[in-house]
């Protein structure tokens, strides 16, 4: 089944060349959403108008289904920007809340980098956690819990689960973030912890030719799923790989690729019909199963627009504003299954 042969949603949440942006950010990516006190909440990565790469909250009203509309961004990233000279000073990226576990309290696990280099060679990324204050605010630690080895100096994208022996990450690794006319290496790895702060030796989960940038895990009636996408066409390079979600199933969330199933595609998004907003391909993929078997797949696109003159064009709602200078323009949506 494709999803594609469903209409998708005209208009995502937020769009760097939509109408609006909520106040004090340029664009934001990679949701990751969750029911928390009996409310919708979706952490997010943002950049900021003061051109920091930050981490953010937004909430929907008490009650309130997951889905497009009512999606409220606190006007204040959740934690301060790391200290001149740290390790993630450069940005913090891609969310991924785990709920209390095993008598711990929540986490928020996200890449984070060194150096102002976006992509590249040289961009290099490593992944650390966010814990819970005695206050309720979130703890920033001075150093990662997860950096790269030789020959993949950046591992980025972290998906993390709460298991029985304690936490499971899935992450991609890569010598770098795939720069202008660049072909992708992605590889995405898995590690296990049994307190979430020390790994064990990762091991491969999907290979480079598969290709796969970040991934969602998520329970389901008949066992566990896995929502994969490659990333997205950053800088419309030609020839590409092609870009999209694929899914397998397995009876529990194995760490080892064998107890998956073989991948199924679901979306492409290089057929007829996709919004310019997701056009060059999908990331960032958050699942909300709902009790009628939907899922809501909340993902970040990015516009296929060649130019910056063109985005222009496509600038949406009659703002009257030109969109900022930038290299892509991204856009977080949702779409049902």
């Amino acid at each position: 089944m494709s999803i594609t042969q469903r209409p998708l949603p005209a208009e995502p949440i937020w769009d760097m060349l939509g109408p609006r942006m909520p106040r004090g950010v340029l664009g934001l990516s990679d949701p990751d959403v969750h029911l928390i006190d009996g409310r919708w909440v979706m952490f997010i990565g943002g950049f900021s108008t003061t051109f920091r790469n930050r981490l953010y909250r937004a909430c929907l009203p008490a009650g309130a289904e997951p889905g497009q509309a009512a999606w409220v961004l606190d006007s204040q990233p959740i934690i301060a920007d790391p200290p001149r000279g740290a390790w993630d000073a450069g940005g913090m990226h891609t969310p991924s809340y785990v709920p209390p576990h095993a008598g711990r309290g929540p986490r928020i696990y996200y890449a984070g980098r060194a150096g102002k280099r976006h992509y590249g060679d040289g961009s290099t990324y490593a992944i650390g956690v966010l814990t819970r204050g005695a206050r309720g605010e979130w703890v920033r630690r001075d150093t990662p819990v997860l950096t790269g080895r030789p020959g993949r100096a950046s591992v980025l994208e972290p998906l993390v689960i709460a298991v029985d022996g304690g936490y499971r990450m899935w992450f991609l690794a890569t010598p770098h973030e795939v720069g202008p006319g660049e072909q992708p290496d992605f590889e995405l790895h898995v590690a296990d912890s049994a307190d979430g702060i020390e790994w064990e030796p990762a091991r491969r989960f999907a290979t480079r030719e598969e290709g796969f940038f970040d991934n969602a895990v998520y329970p389901t009636g008949e066992g566990w799923e896995m929502l994969l996408a490659r990333g997205t066409n950053l800088h419309g390079t030609t020839p590409y790989p092609d870009q999209g979600l694929w899914v397998m199933r397995a009876p529990l969330p194995s760490a080892d690729r064998a107890d998956w199933s073989p991948p199924q595609r679901l979306l492409d998004t290089g057929v007829a019909g996709v919004p310019s907003w997701m056009g060059r391909g999908v990331c960032g993929p958050s699942v909300v199963p709902r009790p009628d078997g939907r899922l809501v797949v909340f993902l970040t696109g990015t516009h296929d627009v060649g130019s910056w003159l063109r985005a222009a064009r496509l600038r949406a709602g009659g703002s009257g504003r030109l969109p900022v200078p930038a290299p892509y323009f991204l856009a977080t949506g949702s779409v049902d299954i």
